[in-house]
C-alpha cells in the first residue's frame, strides 16, 4: 500500500535519479560569477552584509552589478558561503546541494498534493514524480547559480504545506510562525516566490476548504509580516536596473511578445524537446503585430482562463491548478521589467499548478480505464511518457558540463541565434586563453547574423590585441 510517506520518498528518489548526474559537471553560465569571482561571498563572517545589499554586489564586474541591482537574495548568498566553507570551489559540492534541494522540494510537493487531493494516491504519486523528473526542471538543478530558484521553490512549497496544516489543525501559533518563516525565506531567495501568497488566496477562494474562515485571517497576518518586511528591505537596499529585455519598446510590443511566450511555456510543459539557458532577442524577439505565435499564445491564455472558470464549480481543484500556473508566471510577465523574457527555471514554481492539474487528470483517466476494464494500456502510456521525460532530463545534464558544451548545445538547438558563439568567444578568450578559437567563434556569429555589431567589435579588438 502506498502511503503518503512512501510516495514522498519515491518522489525524492526520482528527483535524485535525474539530478545526481550533475555531480560530473563543472561550472557553467553564471556559476563563476556567483561562486568564484565574489570573494566577499566566501566568508561566513560576512553573512550580515548579505542582508544589507543586492544579490551579487560583491563582484567588481560593473556589467553584472548593473544587471543585478533589482535582486534581493541574501539566503542563496548565505548558502553559497556555507558551501564554500564545506567544499571550497569544487563544483561537485554545489551540484550535490542543488540535487538535495530539488529532492527535498519534490517531497514537499508530494505532501502538498496529498493535502489538496485528500490523500488521492494516484494523483499524488504521478504529480509528485512529474515534478521530480520533468525536463524543464533541469535548468534549476543543473546550474549551481540557480539555487535561487530551488530555494524559492523549497521554501515556497513549505509555506503552502504549512498553510494546509493551518487548515487541518487550526491556526496554532507554531504553525503560523512556520508559515511566516517559510514565506520569508522564500521571498529573500528569489522574486518569483511573491506569487506564493496569491497561491494561498486562490486555494481559499476556489476550494473553500473546511476551516478556511478561522484560518484565513491569522494566515494572512502571518504572511503579511514577512511581505511588508521584505518590501521595506528591498526599498532600502535596491535600485531599479536600467538593463531590461524590452528597453524602450512600447507597451503594445511587450504585451504581444509576452502573449506569445504563453504559448511557448505550454510547449515547454507538454513537449520539452529544446532548451536554452537564455532565450534571447534572436529566439524570442519582439512581436510588433499579430503573428502565428501571438495567436497561439492568445488561444492558450483564453483556454486556460476559460478552463479555470468552467471548472470552478465542477472541479475546483482543476481550476486551482490552472490558477497556480498563471499566478506563478505573473512575477516574470514583465509587469516589472527584467532582462529575461522567458526561462525554463521560471516554470519551477508554476510547476506546482501543472503537476496538480496533470495528476488529477491522469487519476481520472486511470479510474475510468479501470472501470472499463482496460487499465493496462493507459498505465503503459503513462509509464512510457514518464520514462521519456526522465530520459530527456538526464540527457540534458551533460549539456551543462561547462560553458563550451552549454553554448554548443544552444547553438545546435537554435541555429537562428549568434549569441552562443559570442559566449563561446568569451569562454575561449578568458578560460582557455585561445584568441584563435575565439575568433573562429566570432566568425560563426557573424555568419549567423551578418554585420551584428557585438561580434564585429569583439573580433576587431581581438585582432588588434593578438600578435601577428
Amino acid at each position: 500500500m502506498l502511503t503518503r510517506t512512501r510516495i514522498a520518498l519515491l518522489c525524492a528518489a526520482a528527483a535524485l535519479a535525474v539530478s545526481l548526474p550533475t555531480l560530473r559537471n563543472g561550472y557553467a553560465i553564471d556559476d563563476i560569477y556567483v561562486f568564484v569571482d565574489q570573494s566577499a561571498a566566501h566568508s561566513l563572517r560576512k553573512i550580515p552584509q548579505f542582508f544589507a545589499g543586492g544579490w551579487g554586489m560583491g563582484t567588481t564586474n560593473t556589467q553584472e552589478r548593473a544587471l543585478n541591482t533589482r535582486y534581493y537574495r541574501p539566503v542563496p548568498t548565505t548558502l553559497g558561503a556555507l558551501e564554500y566553507t564545506l567544499f571550497g570551489l569544487r563544483p561537485a559540492g554545489y551540484h550535490l546541494t542543488s540535487a538535495l534541494l530539488h529532492a527535498a522540494t519534490a517531497v514537499l510537493v508530494a505532501l502538498l498534493l496529498w493535502q489538496l487531493t485528500g490523500g488521492a494516491i494516484t494523483a499524488t504519486l504521478l504529480g509528485g514524480v512529474l515534478f521530480a523528473i520533468h525536463p524543464v526542471q533541469s535548468e534549476a538543478f543543473c546550474a549551481a547559480c540557480y539555487q535561487t530558484t530551488l530555494l524559492a521553490g523549497f521554501f515556497g512549497t513549505l509555506a503552502l504545506v504549512a498553510f494546509g496544516r493551518v487548515l487541518a489543525r487550526g491556526p496554532r501559533l507554531g504553525t503560523l510562525v512556520g508559515l511566516g518563516a517559510s514565506l520569508l525565506f522564500a521571498l529573500v531567495s528569489k522574486e518569483e516566490s511573491f506569487a506564493i501568497p496569491f497561491f494561498v488566496l486562490a486555494w481559499v477562494a476556489l476550494l473553500r476548504p473546511e476551516g478556511w474562515r478561522r484560518a484565513l485571517w491569522p494566515s494572512a497576518i502571518a504572511m503579511a509580516i514577512p511581505l511588508v518586511l521584505v518590501l521595506l528591505l528591498r526599498h532600502a537596499f535596491l535600485v531599479p536596473s536600467k538593463v531590461t529585455y524590452f528597453a524602450d519598446e512600447p507597451a503594445r510590443v511587450v504585451v504581444l511578445t509576452m502573449v506569445r511566450v504563453a504559448g511557448f511555456y505550454l510547449e515547454l510543459l507538454v513537449a520539452p524537446l529544446q532548451f536554452c539557458p537564455f532565450y534571447d532577442w534572436f529566439i524570442i524577439g519582439y512581436e510588433t503585430g499579430i503573428s502565428l505565435g501571438v495567436v497561439t499564445g492568445a488561444v492558450v491564455l483564453c483556454l486556460a482562463i476559460g478552463a479555470a472558470s468552467f471548472f470552478v464549480r465542477r472541479s475546483p481543484l482543476i481550476s486551482l491548478g490552472v490558477a497556480w500556473i498563471l499566478l506563478g508566471l505573473a512575477p516574470v510577465s514583465q509587469a516589472i521589467p527584467i532582462i529575461v523574457v522567458a526561462a525554463d527555471r521560471f516554470l519551477y514554481i508554476p510547476m506546482l499548478g501543472w503537476v496538480l492539474l496533470v495528476g488529477l487528470l491522469l487519476e481520472r483517466g486511470v479510474a475510468r480505464a479501470r472501470a472499463a476494464g482496460w487499465i493496462k494500456l493507459p498505465a503503459v502510456a503513462i509509464a512510457l511518457l514518464f520514462v521519456a521525460y526522465a530520459v530527456r532530463t538526464v540527457t540534458r545534464v551533460p549539456d551543462w558540463r561547462n560553458d563550451e558544451t552549454l553554448n554548443r548545445a544552444s547553438a545546435e538547438a537554435f541555429p537562428e541565434t549568434p549569441i552562443p558563439f559570442l559566449n563561446l568567444a568569451t569562454y575561449y578568450e578568458r578560460m582557455e586563453k585561445n584568441p584563435a578559437k575565439a575568433l573562429e567563434a566570432l566568425a560563426e556569429a557573424d555568419r549567423r547574423a551578418p554585420g551584428w555589431r557585438p561580434a564585429r567589435e569583439r573580433a576587431a579588438r581581438l585582432k588588434m590585441e593578438s600578435p601577428p
